[in-house]
């Protein structure tokens, strides 16, 4: 068993981003012990298990010193130079590339296999026929995600106005549905592991829209949206990035026409402000210093209060 002790994930000086990772491990052995540093490549698996795996690191540790029946502790230094083209290229015949399936099983919290092989030693006093020896191995390393449920620390819609079909329009084309439009809020919490610069410059979502907690229809804002992203302190003062955008006349797919019918009687005719509540998945295309991609069906969940439709 592996236990991750600390990990820490920051922009290196040369260049890509540096991962330092502290674990400890009972190695199994009867006598004490120093192994030597040792490199090692750090791969992950591509679209289909019969392609090669993706060569995404190079990780070195120092010496180690093992002692009988004691937990081992070990520092590992990694850099990730690049992410290669393999790695965040849409798989045949899918969505996603091997990155968003690597992290979206991360996200859900299942487990998780990376694999690591030997290289050169990032020190002259390692014996060449233990290289040569890791050299020829490949070990899987599983471990478990952490369901990111509570990325989204808060999503809002101000601003927000519906607006009529057009009634000349074509049946089942998007002028013949309602539009939505608002200026969009999002508070995504970073992980204290991450010690990097990032933005978040697009965004899109899927949302399905509620009134009175019964689904009336889905907002599809299926094109990415330009965004503007700040680095921020929370409440709790840990570390949030405010990713802010605008939506204009996004279409709204209406799964009940009746309840639509009652939300636009409520702002007519209502007392008060409606408030519906927003359910959705959003995709951000994030950058930092390895490059731009894609990270996709992040949960997002808010109260929305809409203006009347001729306000």
């Amino acid at each position: 068993m592996i236990n991750i002790l600390k990990l820490n994930m920051h922009d290196a000086n040369s260049g890509g981003m540096a991962v330092d990772v502290l674990l400890s491990s009972l190695i199994d052995s009867p006598v004490a012990l120093t192994v030597p540093a040792l490199g090692f490549d750090v791969l992950v698996p591509n679209c289909s298990p019969g392609d090669p795996y993706i060569l995404v690191a190079d990780a070195k540790t120092s010496a180690i010193d093992v002692h009988p029946g004691q937990e081992t502790a070990v520092g590992v230094e990694g850099l990730i130079q690049q992410l290669p083209d393999e790695l965040i290229s849409t798989c045949p015949g899918q969505e996603g590339s091997p990155l968003d399936l690597l992290v979206s099983s991360y996200m859900q919290g299942l487990e998780t296999t990376i694999y690591v092989r030997g290289s050169d030693a990032p020190s002259l006093n390692t014996p060449a026929w233990i290289v040569d020896l890791l050299r020829s191995v490949t070990v899987p390393l599983p471990f478990t995600g952490h369901a990111l449920d509570n990325l989204v620390k808060n999503f809002t819609m101000s601003d927000t106005h519906f607006s009529l079909p057009n009634p000349f329009a074509e049946p089942d084309s998007p002028d013949s549905r309602p539009t939505v439009s608002a200026f969009v809020k999002v508070l995504i919490a970073l992980p204290e592991e991450m010690n990097f610069q990032v933005e978040v410059p697009q965004v899109r979502a899927l949302a399905d829209v509620y009134y009175k907690e019964e689904k009336f229809g889905v907002l599809n804002i299926s094109h990415w949206q330009d965004a503007n992203s700040t680095l921020v302190d929370d409440q709790d003062g840990s570390s949030a990035l405010l990713v802010e955008f605008a939506i204009k006349d996004a279409p709204l797919e209406v799964t009940d026409d009746g309840l639509l019918t009652e939300v636009i009687q409520a702002m007519l005719f209502g007392s008060e402000t409606v408030v519906l509540r927003v359910a959705a998945t959003v995709d951000t295309k994030v950058s930092t210093g390895l490059g731009r991609f894609a990270l996709r069906g992040i949960p997002a969940e808010g109260n929305v209060p809409v203006k009347s439709m001729f306000s």
